[in-house]
């Protein structure tokens, strides 16, 4: 059965993003703003307006007009292993604003490792066919992937619109795309039919766990924090220095202190698949930082050497113009879904949970810091910090037994006696057990009986 994914409008249920990668214009590494490819329709017509560039281009991306404001569409995480082969189908409504824009309407479709942040293509389109214009049209054209691409379980499409060249682009003109329609065949009906049946995982409904200020049962070279499934004693921060580049940095306890990690206790053997929430609060010391938050969940042995990482992401703030996708100045909550393929836990390894800074829209810039919160007693106010998992999580055994009842010794002899036959012999009642069936004696069945009760 084939899957058909719409284009919406969503940022704010899953403030998930890919770390940063190369536009198609300049190829120069930005981030980009997420946005749902749901299975579902959107919730009413949005356009977006783009400047034309002079031609030939490698394509102008959707951007919303605003400066760093480009738009992907990202599907929610695999729910198994799939491969992409078969003919892929685009509906997309767009125009352009004058003849002489001369731009046609295209897209790319790749994947993310859920586990790596890896980006691989499945397809990109070259169609050249002009827009209509100055009126949304339906671009419906089908192509088919030079080959297959293998997705695993918690890896997601992400899918980029762009205006490309019908003979020569000019530059001074613009070109709208239409998308989070209501109804099929109307205004805004864009999405994309793969041939492929794809299921995408549900909203995690396991065992919750909270980053706390208690010290861990391991000990590493970082700061070693326990992970579990009870809320913090009252809120913690730590804070991180931001450094230049396009580089990734491990939250540290203070500014140039020591990197921080959260383990949790050690787990009975599981697999651990699915896609995980996290909710993550944090904020920056100043605007246009260009810093935003990611997340790292790993596998480890139980004394947390030996990783194996299970799932990565970066998360993207609502935001305009050019602090599209960085942190606030205030502190803020941000919400997420990761995602990654099905991993063997044994007896006694752990999960091992690091924060992360990478630099948003463009290199982080130094001298500036990132302050992230945790350790809350309430949810949804101050350090209310958790991954909730699709899977239990539980110590081995499921952690220390009850208490046995107390019994009443009398009581439980009685009911001993009561399930045996007995035998007065001797002057004495004696159970089957202590004999051997002599035929001249008393069967009493199933109950014990006073001293002079059945003599012959």
């Amino acid at each position: 059965m084939a899957t058909t994914l719409y284009f919406t409008n969503d940022e704010t249920t899953d403030r998930f993003s890919a770390r940063k990668s190369a536009d198609l214009l300049t190829a120069a590494n930005t981030s980009f703003r997420p946005m749902l490819l749901s299975p579902g329709r959107g919730s009413g017509v949005v356009s977006a307006l783009t400047g034309t560039v002079n031609g030939p281009t490698a394509g102008v991306e959707v951007d919303r007009g605003l400066t760093r404001g480009i738009i992907h569409w990202l599907s929610p995480p695999l729910a198994a292993d799939i491969t992409i082969s078969g003919s892929i189908t685009w509906n997309l409504r767009a125009s352009e604003s004058n003849m002489s824009a001369n731009v046609a309407i295209n897209g790319r479709i790749e994947v993310i490792d859920g586990a790596t942040g890896a980006i691989t293509l499945i397809d990109q389109t070259a169609r050249t066919t002009e827009l209509a214009i100055t009126t949304e049209g339906v671009n419906n054209f089908a192509e088919t992937p030079a080959a297959g691409v293998a997705c695993k379980r918690g890896d997601r499409l992400r899918v980029r619109i762009f205006g490309d060249d019908a003979g020569t682009m000019a530059t001074g003109f613009d070109f709208t795309f239409w998308w989070n329609g209501t109804t099929g065949g109307a205004s805004g009906d864009s999405f994309i039919t793969l041939t492929e049946n794809l299921t995408f995982e549900a909203e995690p409904a396991g065992t919750t766990i909270y980053l706390t200020n208690t010290a861990s049962a391991v000990a590493t070279a970082d700061v070693d924090r326990e992970a579990w499934t009870a809320r913090g004693a009252g809120v913690q921060n730590d804070v991180t220095n931001t450094t230049t580049g396009d580089v990734t940095v491990q939250v540290t306890d203070t500014a140039g202190g020591t990197a921080v990690s959260w383990f949790t206790r050690g787990l009975a053997a599981m697999t651990l698949g699915g896609a995980c929430r996290v909710n993550l609060r944090g904020n920056l010391s100043a605007a246009a930082s260009s810093a935003h938050l990611g997340i790292e969940v790993a596998r480890v042995a139980s004394d947390g050497t030996s990783p194996t990482v299970w799932a990565v992401g970066y998360f993207s703030e609502p935001g305009e113009g050019t602090d599209v996708g960085e942190l606030p100045t205030t502190e803020t909550a941000i919400s997420a879904l990761i995602g990654g393929d099905d991993l063997a836990i044994s007896d006694n390894q752990r999960l091992r949970i690091r924060l992360l800074l990478h630099g948003v829209p463009q290199n982080m810039i130094t001298a500036r810091t990132v302050t992230t919160y945790y350790a809350g007693t309430t949810g949804g106010a101050s350090g209310d910090a958790f991954l909730t998992f699709s899977d239990v999580l539980a110590e081995p055994g499921g952690g220390p037994a009850a208490n046995p009842p107390r019994r009443n010794p009398m009581a439980q002899l009685l009911a001993q006696a009561a399930t045996k036959r007995w035998w007065f012999l001797d002057g004495l009642w004696r159970p089957d057990r202590h004999i051997h069936e002599p035929p001249d004696r008393l069967w009493l069945p199933r109950r014990l009986v006073g001293a002079n009760e059945g003599r012959s």
